[in-house]
Parts: structure tokens; C-alpha cells; sequence
């Protein structure tokens, strides 16, 4: 039997300590040549009914142990709007507030497909664990304040990943909404059992912090150098985006590491004219550009001290791959498999007797 799971699912079965666990094994497979990943691959087409471009975008990836390989992919209208000033991307499937992600599970035992997922509350999981993984092995082992640029999804689960690797003493999260940045912190507090304080302004939320993650749609930088000196020496700095970042702060920090070195595809149709209205500036691309940047998998599995001293201050790439949803989605299998859950779908529908 094959396991259709819903995001209903996924928030009962999946814990973020237990996501954050699977994430470091797999990574620690990467740098053992036990699990490998593919680059980002977007397809664009300028025929949306509704908004600016067509996108599907794909990732796929892979493990030894458990045996799995995951192909991720959803299906967008983009649009990009201005919000107080910053320029955001928009996406959704259909009409806006609805959104198409699938994560196809394969056992690589025998090769079936063994769990078919919505990706919502997966995506947000798989990023946010991985981010967890990455302070767990570069923030100070002392560092007990968190400053969060940004009040949605991603904003939560780096949250919960960053609580489940340090005993935080205190959140502050600045987001450019009141209401949204107060939700977030009576919500995480209630949660966290720590005190979260929103904040009307990012020095506000930064100043004094040992960790700061920006967790934002924006597409133009919401952190700049000149914020370095707001935070204690040796920070640990995560983001969601990398537009989020400006090319300064590259310069400034003392260490950088990744999750992959490895390129982005991409694939657009249509005329000139089509294709200058999706922007496609370097900004805009540089973040799937191939780097010499240290992995993080390298430090999992000893090969790179990381952190060398607490006065370093350190930045964390945490970029997406197909090796996260590969590694969290079966997680979330075999949680809902345990627990009942899920809907079953005959294996059969995915077989043929015609060679392909």
C-alpha cells in the first residue's frame, strides 16, 4: 500500500527535536557519500491566466539508510508586488490562498512508491529542521538569545528548530505588520514557554542577540552589514532567502557554510519581452550560484572544526534541497504508518505490465 498524507497529517505525526535528528543523519550520509541531492530546476512560462509567469520548480534527492529517494515538486502563478517599499514574490495555484506541492516518497529497496505527501507543512518543517541542525553545530554553546526577522511559516519552524538545539532565554521577532508580529510572539511563547517580545524595529529584535535568522518573502536585502554591530560578537546568522542578505555582510563575517555547492537550472520560455518582465537580475539568481563555501556536512562528520572560536561570526546558508524532504517525509511516513494514519492507495495504481 502506497500512503496518501495530508498536511492534517503531517502537523499530528511529525515533531520538530525528531526533524531535526533525521536532517543530521542525513547530511551526515552526504558527507559520506551515502546521500545526494539535485540542484533546484524551474521551469517558466509566461502563459498564467492570473499573474506574471508559470512556475514549476522541482527537487529530488536521496539516502542509504532508511532507503529513500524523494522528488518534490509544486506548481505556481508568480506575481511580484511591492509592500511598503520591498518587493515581494507572490505565488499560488489556481487563485491565491491556494497552492499545489507534492512530495512522491520511493523506497529504494524495492522501489515503490510508498507515500505520496502535500508539501505545506513539510516544506516549512524540512527547512526550519535544517536550520536547527545548523546552529546545533555553529552557534556558541552559550548562546541563549534569538532575534527573528519575519513572522510567517519559516519564522516559526527556525524558531522551533533553534529551541529544540539551544535552551533559549529569550525571542524577539520584528515583522513591518504589528498584528502579525504580535500573533507570532503571544503563539511561540505560549508554545516555547520562553518570553517572546515583538519588536517595532529590527534593532530592536537584533540587538544583543548570540543568534538571528531572517525568515522574510522579501526579495530586496532585510539584513545588512551595518547590523553586524548590533548583535553580540560570534552571532550565528541563518536565513530563508538570499535576497534577504546583502553582499557586504558576505564580506564582513568571518566563516560561511552551505548545505550544497552545486548550481540551479533554469528553464524559461517565451519571447524577450516575456522574459523581462520576471525579474532576472544577478541579484536575483546569485543564490543558486555555485560557491567554494564550506558544508556544514563537512563539520557533522569532523571533517571541518566550524566554529574555531566565540568571537567568530559565523553565517549559515541554509538552502533547500530534494535530500530534506527525502529524509523528513519518511519520517512523516513512518510516523502516520505507525499511528494509522494517512489514506491508503493500492500500490497496483503505480504499476504496469508494459515495459517502459
Amino acid at each position: 500500500m502506497t500512503l496518501l498524507i495530508n498536511n492534517d497529517v503531517t502537523s499530528r505525526v511529525l515533531r520538530m527535536p525528531d526533524a531535526v535528528a533525521a536532517m543530521e543523519h542525513a547530511l551526515a550520509q552526504y558527507a559520506q557519500g551515502r546521500a545526494d541531492f539535485q540542484p533546484r530546476t524551474d521551469f517558466w512560462s509566461p502563459t498564467a491566466e492570473q499573474g506574471d509567469f508559470y512556475r514549476w520548480g522541482s527537487l529530488l534527492g536521496g539516502m542509504m539508510d532508511p532507503p529513500t529517494f524523494a522528488l518534490r515538486f509544486k506548481s505556481d502563478i508568480l506575481r511580484w508586488t511591492d509592500y511598503n517599499g520591498v518587493q515581494t514574490e507572490e505565488w499560488f495555484c489556481t487563485e491565491p490562498g491556494r497552492y499545489c506541492g507534492f512530495v512522491i516518497l520511493i523506497d529504494t529497496s524495492t522501489g515503490a512508491v510508498i507515500a505520496m505527501l502535500n508539501d505545506g507543512v513539510l516544506q516549512h518543517v524540512r527547512v526550519g529542521a535544517t536550520a536547527g541542525v545548523g546552529a546545533k553545530y555553529l552557534a556558541r554553546e552559550d548562546a541563549t538569545v534569538l532575534g527573528v526577522l519575519g513572522s510567517g511559516g519559516m519564522a516559526r519552524t527556525y524558531t522551533q528548530a533553534i529551541a529544540a538545539v539551544r535552551d533559549l532565554e529569550e525571542v524577539r521577532v520584528h515583522s513591518p505588520t504589528p498584528a502579525n508580529r504580535e500573533r507570532f510572539a503571544q503563539e511561540m511563547q505560549a508554545e516555547l514557554g520562553v518570553p517572546v517580545i515583538p519588536c517595532e524595529s529590527k534593532k530592536k529584535a537584533l540587538t544583543d542577540a548570540d543568534m538571528i535568522a531572517t525568515c522574510t518573502d522579501s526579495r530586496v536585502p532585510v539584513y545588512t552589514s551595518d547590523m553586524l554591530d548590533w548583535h553580540r560578537p560570534g552571532a550565528f546568522i541563518v536565513r530563508c532567502r538570499y535576497d534577504e542578505m546583502d553582499d557586504a555582510t558576505f564580506d564582513a563575517v568571518d566563516r560561511i557554510y552551505v548545505n550544497s555547492r552545486g548550481s540551479y537550472t533554469d528553464l524559461v520560455v517565451g519571447s524577450q519581452e516575456d522574459r523581462d518582465r520576471r525579474p532576472n537580475d544577478k541579484a536575483y539568481r546569485r543564490r543558486y550560484a555555485p560557491t567554494d563555501y564550506p558544508l556544514l556536512a563537512s563539520v557533522i562528520a569532523g571533517e571541518d572544526a566550524g566554529r574555531r572560536s566565540d568571537d567568530e561570526t559565523i553565517f549559515y546558508h541554509c538552502t533547500s534541497a530534494g535530500l530534506q524532504f527525502a529524509a523528513v517525509g519518511r519520517l512523516v511516513y513512518e510516523e502516520a504508518k505507525k499511528a494509522g494514519l494517512g489514506m491508503p492507495i493500492p500500490l497496483d495504481w503505480f504499476l504496469q505490465d508494459v515495459r517502459n
